[in-house]
């Protein structure tokens, strides 16, 4: 009777032991997801349409292909274009090589070649702004860059060193080192 009690001991600390080794492999294997950077989701071709308090449109963003990250919940987009309205008759575009999006939507990074315009009345780019790594606010529709950039309009081009644009306004603004060309119009 002895024996038997043993062995029966002996088979549910086997069984309890298997239990727990694959429960704690299974603990290990989704901390490790957690742990990695791997997204848990993409979508290809998106469309994102954020509206403000009211139901007016605020901006658009599209992006050939969107991956989200849940470790840190942001999200990387593959060229992405983001179409900003404050009211006026055409939104502002900013497109870029790649972006990253952080947590909550607060602020979009956009990398590799980026470029702001706008279209003026006669459907022609108005102006447009060169320049690379910006970084958006998107809820307070302002946009800025340390780096190096290039404001061409009809009439003049400007370079400079960093860039603030304040979209709700219509404002942007050259930070360091501007230089500029100005080409009139010959009298006729």
């Amino acid at each position: 009777m002895n024996a038997w009690i043993t062995a029966l001991a002996i088979l549910l600390c086997a069984v309890l032991s298997f239990w727990l080794l694959r429960n704690l492999e299974e603990a290990d294997v989704v901390a490790e997801r957690r742990v990695r950077h791997e997204p848990d989701y993409y979508v290809d071709h998106m469309v994102r349409r954020t509206t403000g308090v009211n139901g007016e449109l605020r901006n658009v963003l599209r992006a050939s292909h969107v991956e989200h990250f849940p470790d840190d919940d942001t999200t990387e987009l593959a060229s992405p274009h983001l179409e900003i309205y404050n009211g006026a008759a055409e939104p502002w575009h900013v497109i870029a090589e790649r972006g990253w999006i952080s947590a909550g939507n607060d602020v979009v990074l956009l990398h590799g070649e980026v470029e702001i315009w706008r279209y003026g009345a006669d459907g022609e780019r108005a102006y447009q702004v060169l320049t690379t790594e910006l970084r958006v606010l998107p809820k307070e529709q302002y946009a800025e860059t340390d780096n190096p950039t290039i404001i061409v309009s009809p009439a003049a081009v400007a370079h400079a060193i960093g860039m603030r644009a304040n979209f709700a306004h219509d404002r942007v603004e050259l930070i360091n080192r501007v230089r500029s060309r100005y080409e009139g119009k010959p009298p006729g």
